[in-house]
């Protein structure tokens, strides 16, 4: 069975800014792909991003979270990997994460996941 993707505000904001052709074969990717196995085809982040995973598309990266029980993938953020920090998605995680905006956009994305299916 396949996971149901959601993304918090800060991950729809970033497929949004996404060139067209990229949001398009990139959505592909996470149903076929990320969405029948999570923990398959992504790699584990290390501190301070641990819990967190990361799947890899072309030069962009894919951070996410899943929960099994309820099984759904909720995409935190979307960008590329980048020697220059300001732009590189893991540094832009790593500081919500230190001001405890991440789990907080999770939590919340989660919960209207639930709302939903309520």
């Amino acid at each position: 069975m396949a996971y149901r993707i959601q993304f918090t505000d800060d991950g729809l904001n970033d497929v949004k800014s996404l060139p067209k052709n990229v949001r398009n074969s990139l959505a592909k990717e996470l149903k076929n792909k990320l969405a029948p196995d999570p923990v398959g085809c992504s790699e584990e982040l290390r501190d301070p991003l641990a819990g967190w995973r990361s799947y890899h598309y072309g030069n962009y990266r894919v951070v996410f979270r899943f929960d099994q029980d309820l099984q759904i993938i909720a995409v935190a953020g979307i960008g590329k990997h980048s020697s220059q920090a300001v732009q590189d998605i893991y540094k832009k995680l790593e500081l919500l994460a230190k001001q405890g905006r991440l789990a907080e956009s999770v939590l919340a994305t989660l919960r209207g996941f639930s709302a939903e299916k309520k």
